[in-house]
């Protein structure tokens, strides 16, 4: 059995839930960035080709961050196992943290909620 002070055990899960959502946060701005250099194209009326270089280099920079989360989950999972087995192994250190909405999201969900 591990012998990990509880709290070594909070900083690792402050780190990590910290890291989920600076991860999350860059996907979603990625992909928000695909999504304006395509509609500013669009409104601009430029030809396809004259944005395709910074949509394919946003793009695969948000490949590689969606890689990125895989990563982090599968980091996750081996500090659980770690947890486990420990000491700490019946400690809750806690879930992610409250996510706040996006706008889009927020407004999904009221006119769900009115339907």
């Amino acid at each position: 059995m591990h012998d990990i002070k509880a709290a070594a055990g909070r900083v690792i899960a402050s780190d990590t839930q910290a890291s989920v959502e600076a991860v999350d946060t860059a996907v979603m701005r990625l992909a928000q960035l695909c999504a304006s250099i395509v509609e500013v194209s669009k409104a601009s009326s430029l030809p396809v080709l004259a944005a395709q270089g910074a949509l394919a280099s946003a793009g695969d920079g948000l490949t590689k961050m969606i890689g990125t989360r895989n990563d982090i989950g599968q980091a996750t999972r081996e500090l659980r196992k770690i947890q486990k087995a420990s000491n700490l192994q019946a400690e809750a250190f806690g879930c992610p943290p409250d996510y706040k909405v996006s706008g889009r999201l927020a407004h999904a969900e009221r006119n769900a909620e009115a339907a």
